[in-house]
């Protein structure tokens, strides 16, 4: 990149970008706590990545504006590790994640993403969605009337606030809003510091899993984690850069970003976090909101680490119902809308691509083993099936 156009990538409104900063700090606070929780870490370490990811992407990023932290697909990926072996094998394993992912990088691997079939992406984006929704359950179901009350509550001001207010995001209103009324009323819920203990946290070298890289069992699992959540991480981020490609006209170095989102990854964990992934929902708004420039996202990652700071005691009283209503509209909009044009394009061949993809990540909770069975019952359906049908193995959303 020249110094002159990276230069340039840095030039903006202050005023707008400052603005759209803050308010995506704000849209992806709800986030960054709810998949804490799915991980097992406590909100503050989830707090504490995004911010240090978005102050490494907002140097390095090779696709601007686009908003990384702690998300779905890795934070699905990681729940088994942290649950089986503990926060420091997940420190670990992001800090291999984002060595593999510079290797990527590198190696110019991200080319690879224009390879991989539609109905894969769309098998992947299904599973995904359907994994995420049915992690949320036991935070909705079988608690009390109230909960329940509360959820139907959450749901309707998300559906319904973005029909008269468009600036502020609807899932914010819905815990603002809801928390202030369950402070209010005290009804029988379930609340953030019910499950954890919001601190502040001050980043430090993790020199103690170092260890573990010498154990040989150890060693195997931590890798075999770190390449699952790079390999989810470096495709989650990819699409999102091309749709934000397309809103921007404006054309990503997909192998630097990997590169970029392995430092961000590898730094995460490095100071005590853990990896993640962008998040396209954020991103897009980040765009429709006005952003321009790199320091958008540099205000984005210095407001979420002053979070920390400041609004512990306010984080730890919301509802866990309503951040499981904020993360199942999540799931929800992740469900890929072309599902239904793939099918009808090539019935068999997607289908089966389709339901092989899900079905294997569904039932080996690992959406890397997905993508990879998908794929391969894609190809051989391509080179050996008769079906005609456009072909669409160089499609990428």
């Amino acid at each position: 990149m020249r110094i002159e156009s990276y230069a340039e990538e840095w030039q903006g409104s202050a005023k707008d970008n400052i603005f759209a900063g803050i308010l995506i700090a704000l849209s992806a606070l709800p986030g960054a706590i709810a998949y804490s929780f799915i991980v097992g870490m406590n909100p503050s370490i989830g707090l504490l990545s995004m911010g240090i990811m978005m102050v490494v992407l907002s140097f390095t990023a090779g696709r601007t504006l686009m908003i990384t932290g702690p998300s779905s697909g890795i934070a699905l990926v990681a729940a088994p590790l942290v649950t089986s072996h503990g926060p420091m094998y997940l420190i670990a394993a992001s800090m291999v994640m984002g060595v593999l992912q510079m290797l990527f990088g590198i190696f110019k691997v991200g080319r690879l993403i224009d390879r991989i079939p539609v109905a894969v992406v769309i098998g992947f984006m299904n599973a995904l969605a359907l994994l995420l929704m049915s992690s949320q359950f036991p935070s909705i179901f079988g608690i009390s009337t109230a909960t329940y009350i509360f959820a139907v509550l959450s749901f309707l001001i998300i559906w319904l606030v973005p029909r008269w207010i468009r600036f502020i995001p609807a899932p914010l209103v819905s815990i603002v809003v809801l928390t202030l009324v369950a402070h209010t009323l005290h009804p029988n819920l379930k609340y953030v510091h019910d499950l954890a203990d919001i601190h502040v946290v001050i980043p430090k070298l993790q020199w103690e899993v170092l260890p573990l890289f010498t154990h040989s069992h150890a060693l195997g699992t931590i890798l075999g984690y770190g390449l699952t959540m790079a390999i989810v991480g470096t495709l989650q981020s990819l699409l999102t850069a091309k749709a934000l490609d397309v809103l921007t006209n404006v054309k990503s170095n997909e192998n630097q970003e990997s590169a970029a989102q392995g430092l961000a990854n590898f730094a995460s964990g490095l100071f005590g976090g853990f990896g993640g992934s962008a998040l396209v929902g954020q991103s897009k708004f980040n765009v429709k909101i006005g952003a321009t420039a790199r320091f958008s996202t540099l205000v984005t990652a210095f407001f979420l680490l002053l979070t920390i700071y400041v609004l512990g005691p306010v984080i730890s009283l919301i509802p866990m119902v309503v951040l499981a209503t904020v993360l199942v509209s999540i799931a929800f909009n992740t469900f890929d809308r072309r599902t239904w044009t793939a099918i009808k394009a090539a019935p068999v061949r997607n289908t089966a691509t389709i339901l092989i993809t899900m079905v294997v990540t569904l039932a080996t909770n690992n959406l890397a083993f997905g993508v990879l069975s998908g794929t391969a019952i894609y190809l051989v359906f391509y080179f050996f099936g008769k079906e005609s049908g456009k072909d669409d193995r160089y499609q990428s959303s």
